[in-house]
């Protein structure tokens, strides 16, 4: 029933008639209150005998009302899902990899918070001997849950990461396998190059099987963890370029923001087609959307291109990037006033003429320098994120300021000393 509801509703309309109709009003009817009804009284008939069902029985249960997203409430103010996690839980040692695919899948697509399940889960698959068992999209679909969730399970990402660049090939991965990975990677801010590299050599492969989504997640994955793949680029350009009516508004922002990040030239991609795409979107973007597709802009004038956005849509596109809200830190506080105390006088949060926010701009020596704080968000382990990377190479050239970074594993291990900090900002900035 469940794969019958999902099927329908992806058209988003109800059939006009036959079969499709039928079903529809079946098992869907009007603002999907027949849907409801159904999966509550099943709901409600299956509360009171969870205790008999088996890993698979369970697993099955929860999938089928993750796949149609809803989540009923009962008069006593419990929540289906939660009940659900209290009896698989015990059990989770004896579920097999689809099991678990399927019970992770289902709480993440209906975002309902069960911490201590995937942290169990976790810990129950880190456990196995190997991951031989589970399947490529089983395993994409496990990272996926973690991530979309913002369930953080270190152990559970390296083991998965191991079983992956341990395989021979890639062979039985899927476009959608190799994305959904990535993805997950990038957002939980995991960094591991080995895999990236893998799931790079085999993506470039199957460069045609992929869809514009797939193209959109998988090189926005890669530019966000700041891995620059040159050849992984260049042959999704092509593919990009020939569906590129297919993307949505973030799927265009993401891909352009990713090519602006890897500084991968792609005349193929980048043409009036893409112009075209981006102003039938301009109303669809969001605030983020619209600083992406700046950034591009900027990436634009960095490559002396004649490609460029509308001027409408190009203000629209500044505005949004420069109306970003920025709080300084402690950590930058501190540094600002360590420079003052060396004599300089830095001018705190400058806005440039690209848009960007210097976390401090000063002249030393005759020279233009820029100061950034580069906090923990600022790196994947002690490794520059895209977002980082992009900032630094366009502040550069199209601004001719040197940009020097504090990164703040540098500066905390200075703890209190005064002294030290002036010293290591004399030397940074060769004022000795």
């Amino acid at each position: 029933i469940a794969k019958i509801v999902k099927s329908i509703e992806r058209s988003g309309r109800r059939p006009s008639d036959g079969l499709g109709r039928i079903l529809h009003d079946i098992f869907i009817g009007d603002n999907s209150t027949c849907k409801e009804i159904i999966f509550k009284e099943i709901a409600v008939a299956s509360m009171h005998i969870l205790p008999e069902f088996d890993a698979r029985h369970l697993s099955n249960l929860i999938y089928a009302f993750g796949i149609v997203e809803f989540s009923p409430m009962f008069e006593d103010g419990s929540i289906f899902f939660d009940l659900v996690a209290l009896e698989a839980i015990p059990q989770l040692k004896t579920y097999n990899s689809h099991d678990i695919s399927n019970l992770l899948y289902a709480y993440a697509n209906m975002k309902a918070k069960s911490s201590q399940l995937f942290l169990e889960s976790g810990d129950v698959i880190v456990a196995q001997h190997n991951l031989d068992s589970f399947k490529p999209q089983a395993i994409s679909n496990i990272a996926w849950s973690y991530a979309t969730m913002g369930e953080s399970h270190p152990k559970l990402f390296r083991k998965v990461a191991n079983h992956i660049t341990a395989q021979h090939n890639l062979d039985s991965f899927k476009p959608q396998d190799f994305s959904n990975t990535l993805w997950a990677y990038a957002t939980i801010g995991e960094s591991n190059p080995k895999l990236f590299k893998k799931i790079a050599d085999a993506a470039v492969t199957k460069k045609n099987e992929f869809s514009s989504q797939q193209i959109s997640n998988t090189l926005w994955a890669y530019a966000t963890n700041g891995h620059i793949d040159e050849h992984l680029y260049q042959s999704l350009a092509p593919t990009a370029a020939e569906i590129v009516d297919k993307f949505n508004n973030q799927g265009a922002s993401n891909v352009a923001w990713a090519y602006a990040v890897s500084n991968v030239p792609a005349p193929t991609l980048f043409g009036q087609n893409f112009i075209d795409c981006c102003m039938e979107k301009q109303d669809e973007f969001t605030q983020e959307q619209l600083s992406q597709l700046h950034q591009w802009s900027l990436w634009q004038q960095e490559l002396n291109s004649n490609i460029s956005l509308s001027s409408t849509l190009q203000e629209k596109c500044f505005e949004a990037f420069i109306s970003q809200v920025f709080h300084p830190s402690a950590l930058q506080d501190d540094v600002i006033s360590h420079l003052s105390s060396i004599g300089l006088q830095p001018v705190e949060e400058k806005l440039l003429q690209t848009g960007y926010r210097l976390d401090a701009f000063m002249e030393v020596n005759g020279n233009k320098i820029g100061i950034e704080v580069d906090g923990p968000f600022h790196f994947l382990g002690r490794k520059p994120t895209g977002n980082t990377i992009l900032k630094r190479r366009q502040i550069t050239n199209l601004e001719g300021i040197q940009v020097v970074s504090v990164p703040y594993w540098e500066w905390d291990k200075l703890k209190r000393d005064s002294n030290e900090k002036q010293k290591y900002l004399r030397s940074l900035l060769c004022l000795n």
